[in-house]
């Protein structure tokens, strides 16, 4: 309060300094993470933030590069029970798919490519308040999509979408373009050990 106000203004004052900084909190304002590195946790860490969204009625849509297989995921399961405000979307498969499943992608036409469609759509339309592209540097890497597309879609993004991606090996010119930038490092992994993939836990 400054010198000569009256406490009731004094009071006001605070008041309004109050729902400045609650509607700050709250007003859409999306930013974009990146979570990068060797180590295992980069999806995980995007689908916590995904229940934290889903907690507060947000609408999440997740698209999955390169991860397809028979076997559905944890994720997957989840999101089928969850109904419309929580959508999985696979696209590409997994480099540990057989043949057969990389087959049966193919001619189920959700491809790579489709999938970068989806999306720019899904980024831009700004029909979902978080939007996750799960191991969209992996279709960079493998030359599905140049990085320039993938700046261009960030630069183009709907402002109230919350952006997280995912992925290894990125390239200097996507971290300068993000607001949050972790990178996941191993330590130890029970595969050294020759513990394979549990389900519940790595999917």
């Amino acid at each position: 309060m400054s010198p000569g106000d009256t406490p009731e203004v004094g009071a006001a004052a605070e008041k309004e300094k109050l729902a400045r900084v609650l509607w700050e909190q709250k007003r859409p304002q999306g930013l974009i993470h990146l979570y990068t590195g060797d180590g295992k946790g980069k999806t995980t860490a995007a689908l916590g933030l995904a229940l934290r969204a889903l907690g507060r009625d947000r609408r999440v849509s997740v698209i999955q590069f390169l991860k397809w297989t028979s076997i559905k995921t944890g994720e997957l399961v989840f999101a089928e029970k969850m109904g419309p405000g929580f959508i999985i979307r696979q696209f590409g498969a997994s480099r540990f798919a057989s043949p057969q499943e990389r087959e049966a992608m193919e001619k189920s036409g959700n491809t790579v490519a489709r999938g970068w469609e989806a999306a720019r759509e899904t980024v831009t339309e700004g029909n979902y308040d978080l939007v996750i592209l799960d191991e969209v540097t992996h279709i960079v890497r493998c030359g599905h999509i140049h990085v320039n597309d993938l700046l261009e879609l960030l630069a183009g993004k709907a402002p109230s979408v919350e952006l997280v991606l995912t992925g290894r090996g990125v390239p200097p010119a996507l971290i300068d373009a993000c607001d949050y930038v972790t990178e996941m490092r191993e330590i130890k992994h029970p595969f050294r050990r020759g513990i394979r993939a549990r389900e519940g836990t790595e999917y």
